[in-house]
């Protein structure tokens, strides 16, 4: 986490990794992540070597819907970046 984030956008990034944990497929959601897992795309790196290919698409597709609930864009974004290149 960068040190000099404003309070707001520090609660919006927490947010967001908590969204990314807990959209997780039963049974992945509570491993302890790697010590290199450290951005967004990252945890998607560690993800894809974990999930099949038709969990990680579940995945992306929850992840989207829960965006659009939230209206979190950035996370919409993310979602739709691995949706569109699957």
């Amino acid at each position: 986490m960068e040190p000099d984030l404003d309070p707001i956008d520090d609660q919006l990034r927490r947010r967001r990794w908590r969204i990314l944990r807990v959209a997780l497929p039963y049974g992945h959601g509570l491993d302890p992540l790697p010590a290199w897992v450290k951005t967004p795309e990252q945890f998607i790196g560690w993800l894809i070597g974990r999930l099949t290919p038709q969990a990680l698409h579940n995945y992306f597709e929850d992840l989207e819907e829960i965006a659009k609930q939230t209206c979190d864009l950035e996370l919409l974004r993310l979602a739709r970046k691995y949706l569109a290149a699957r």
